[in-house]
């Protein structure tokens, strides 16, 4: 199968996906269809494509691999990457927030993302470049009171190195780490 993919996670995918993939965009109806893993804190674990696809829930870096993986394998032509945002809530604590990018035939710039915070879905590809997205985000973190902090845009190739971020069944947290120290802009809001 391609890029190391079996037949049970292209049968999981399209019961997922629920028709064609003919766009992209198509790629939300998958990261919809699973739910959001609010839980994470208990057993931080980062899933690689196939154990996001045959997961109940996940997280907001499982889906931006999901989706990287699904358009490298769905829409191979489509210039992809990773976005990761870092905030500071009203308490004071710190984290980030992972979405993959992905560009148009028309050079524009949307996002797939899965959160629980409102404000922090998808992007619809109307946005100039991957800075116009990010300050998309801290938009709305700053609606919610948050402080956006810094961001930075990779791939995963770059990030992701020796790991296995198709289809291993171990959890890949050193990615968290891999995409901090990949932050190469500061919104300038900090306090």
């Amino acid at each position: 199968m391609a890029l190391g993919y079996e037949k049970a996670d292209l049968e999981r995918l399209g019961a997922l996906g629920g028709g064609s993939f003919d766009r992209p965009e198509d790629i939300r109806r998958v990261i919809d269809a699973l739910g959001y893993e609010d839980q994470w804190r208990l057993r931080y674990e980062i899933k690689s494509v196939r154990s996001a696809l045959h997961s109940p829930k996940i997280t907001c870096i499982d889906a931006a691999l999901l989706a990287y993986g699904l358009l490298e394998l769905l829409f191979p032509e489509t210039p992809r990457g990773l976005l990761a945002v870092h905030r500071r809530d009203g308490e004071g604590e710190e984290c980030g927030h992972c979405v993959t990018l992905f560009w148009n035939e028309a050079g524009r710039v949307g996002a797939f993302s899965k959160s629980s915070f409102p404000g922090l879905g998808h992007r619809t590809a109307i946005h100039r470049d991957a800075p116009a997205v990010a300050v998309s985000y801290a938009n709305a973190y700053m609606k919610m009171g948050f402080v956006p902090l810094y961001f930075g845009i990779t791939t995963l190739e770059d990030v992701a190195g020796e790991l296995d971020w198709r289809c291993s069944p171990a959890p890949l947290n050193v990615l968290s780490e891999r995409l901090q120290e990949r932050y190469q802009f500061s919104f300038g809001l900090a306090s």
